[in-house]
């Protein structure tokens, strides 16, 4: 009996051990195959809060009824992409897109496929790696790589505090605007001798279209209001006046929260624009029938007093530095900003509605300050055209252009800039009209941004990590014991109890 005994227990263990090998082969195997499949049927399961690696519910529902081809152009390879573990969020997103019967997905390297990148840049695009292009019926949109994600830094440790996927509002977004036709529209005014924006504006529509942002031409005198869809409207070194119906179409416009950009190079003709200087005032701006000139040659390009270094000026308020923080990255890494044949401008100082801000973007260089502690210049403003017999302003720093807001006309927006010159065709690409032109641009963005018309209202997947803050040393050599030696303890008893079976 006591044999017997003894060999049921050795026998119990083995057949236990048995038993578990098979079953840890048979889950390794079932694991395997499950990977497998998931693998050839391109299966995700995102198990992340934000739902990082899937489309939401608002893209599905509107690719679903997607009635128009897509074509979709990837300016990357997805099989390199696939390999960018950063970059995740996007590849899959792209591989859901590219899944809908609608939608022609096209990927490609852009130095490997010169021609097809070529094809795309004839529609006006300036085109980097990693870029899309959408198109549908001729209407195409252009989002660059840089706003797939949005990161913050952490202003203590200067390091990524915290990381947003970004891409499927905008992608959504702009299928939808091919789609749909809804753009966002810059409408340049015309009947006033204004500069064309065919002849002289070329180059900036193309870079307009870079930013989603289509132009046209507008003749108010034959139209009944500024059109629904127009974001700014941009009068363009005007020789005449705009008429009564005009100013009263652009004042309902503003009225309405609109935007107006006045471009108002110096004009030697004996008039008066009476109805922009109306429009202007009721925003506390003014507007000087002058041309500037630096009389410091220092501050001038040789020969030429009237085109000369200025500065860009810093607000204080958080939103409207915005206006010129990327510019003046261009002035700290050493590019010198200049104006040329420029008229001033200055706040209507008898203003007192406290629901118009005014600011400064550009002004003359400080040269220093006057008998009562006032920044003063050595640039002056000559009298230039107009009615009025005026004097020369002498001493003062001269304000070259200048923004105003209305919060009782639904935070409309208006800017004055001194020239129109700045911008076309012939000066647009000049070294020293870099920052003016990349001021303008911000001002187009600070007035309307154009992604807000991408915008199909779905946010920003934030990458979560999951992390532990330890304060002190104990902290931490508690959490090792608790994490590292406790299951090591663990498994060593587990180990023994199992070798005492397995040889008792």
């Amino acid at each position: 009996m006591e044999q017997k005994s003894t060999a049921n227990k050795s026998t119990k263990p083995r057949s236990f051990t048995g038993f578990a090998v098979v079953f840890m082969a048979l889950t390794l195997v079932i694991a395997i195959v499950l990977n497998l499949l998931a693998s050839r049927l391109n299966i995700v399961w995102d198990m992340t809060p934000t739902g990082m690696y899937k489309l939401t519910d608002t893209s599905r529902d509107y690719l679903k009824k997607l009635d128009k081809d897509v074509n979709f152009y990837f300016l990357l390879d997805m099989d390199l992409l696939s390999t960018d573990t950063s970059s995740m969020a996007l590849y899959h997103a792209l591989e859901e897109y590219a899944a809908c019967d609608r939608i022609n997905f096209v990927s490609f390297e852009p130095d490997n496929d010169p021609e097809q990148t070529q094809k795309l840049q004839d529609l006006g695009y300036t085109l980097s790696r990693g870029d899309i292009v959408i198109e549908c019926e001729g209407r195409s949109k252009h989002i660059p790589a840089s706003s797939m994600y949005q990161s913050y830094i952490d202003a203590d440790t200067n390091l990524v505090d915290s990381m947003y996927f970004a891409g499927e509002n905008y992608i959504t977004g702009a299928i939808d605007a091919v789609v749909s036709g809804r753009e966002t529209a810059i409408y340049f005014l015309t009947g006033h001798g204004e500069k064309s924006l065919t002849e002289d504006y070329s180059v900036l529509a193309k870079n307009l279209a870079n930013r989603n942002y289509r132009t046209s031409s507008l003749d108010l005198t034959t139209a009944d209001s500024v059109p629904e869809d127009a974001a700014i409207v941009i009068l363009a070194a005007p020789k005449t006046d705009i008429s009564k119906d005009e100013y009263r179409l652009l004042s309902e416009y503003l009225d309405q929260g609109g935007n107006v950009c006045f471009w108002m190079s110096p004009n030697d003709e004996a008039m008066k624009y009476t109805n922009i200087d109306a429009l202007l005032e009721s925003f506390g701006l003014r507007m000087d029938y002058d041309i500037v000139a630096e009389t410091d040659s220092s501050q001038h390009i040789s020969g030429d007093p009237h085109t000369f270094r200025c500065n860009v000026v810093v607000s204080d308020d958080e939103e409207k530095a915005d206006l010129t923080s990327g510019v003046l990255d261009l002035v700290n890494s050493g590019i010198v900003p200049f104006m040329s044949n420029t008229r001033s401008f200055y706040q209507f100082a008898d203003t007192s509605d406290a629901s118009v801000e005014v600011g400064s973007l550009l002004q003359t260089v400080q040269n220093g300050t006057d008998a009562l502690g006032n920044a003063s210049s050595t640039a002056v403003g000559e009298p230039y055209g107009g009615t009025d017999l005026n004097d020369k302003i002498t001493g003062q720093v001269l304000d070259l252009a200048m923004y105003a807001t209305s919060t009782l006309r639904q935070d409309a927006k208006v800017m004055v800039m001194g020239n129109a010159e700045f911008i076309d065709d012939a000066n647009v690409s000049q070294d020293y009209m870099i920052v003016p032109v990349n001021l303008m641009l911000s001002v187009f963005s600070w007035m309307y941004d154009s992604d807000t018309s991408l915008d199909m209202g779905i946010a920003d997947k934030e990458r979560t990590y999951d992390s532990m803050l330890l304060n002190s040393e104990t902290a931490a050599n508690t959490t090792n014991i608790v994490f590292v030696v406790v299951p090591v303890l663990v498994g060593l008893v587990g180990a023994g109890v199992w070798l005492k079976r397995r040889y008792s």
